[in-house]
């Protein structure tokens, strides 16, 4: 019978010294490139090659634009994006994992943010 006091003040003790859950909303990400172009651009394409394969993928336009591409590596990616002009703009882009919510809450996914440049190029933006 003396033990039961000591277990209960030992899970008690543990129980308190615990730190809450962080609660984590319900929102994800999705694999893809967003890009911020002017607002008259209309169609915006995009070819993304890695491992030797190229994948292919147009939006229309707007000011922020987000292309889904399944699978997306965070490794350098050959990119060529073009916009209305017909000019394409060729690039080298690292996608890197990004989380809604947090490291804590998962959800990661591979993402990358262009932009187009006043002068009419294309960079990559943290």
């Amino acid at each position: 019978m003396r033990r039961l006091p000591v277990f209960v003040l030992l899970v008690a003790t543990l129980t308190a010294c615990q730190s809450p859950e962080k609660a984590c909303p319900a929102i994800a990400l999705e694999d893809g490139i967003s890009l911020d172009v002017p607002p008259e651009v209309t169609r915006v394409s995009m070819e993304l090659c890695w491992a030797g394969d190229c994948v292919t993928k147009a939006a229309p336009g707007g000011e922020h634009v987000f292309i889904p591409v399944r699978g997306l590596p965070t490794t350098p990616i050959k990119t060529t994006v073009t916009l209305d002009d017909g000019k394409p703009h060729s690039l080298v882009v690292t996608p890197a994992i990004a989380y809604p919510a947090g490291e804590a809450c998962g959800g990661g996914a591979a993402v990358a943010k262009l932009v187009v440049t006043p002068g009419g190029g294309i960079r990559q933006e943290p």
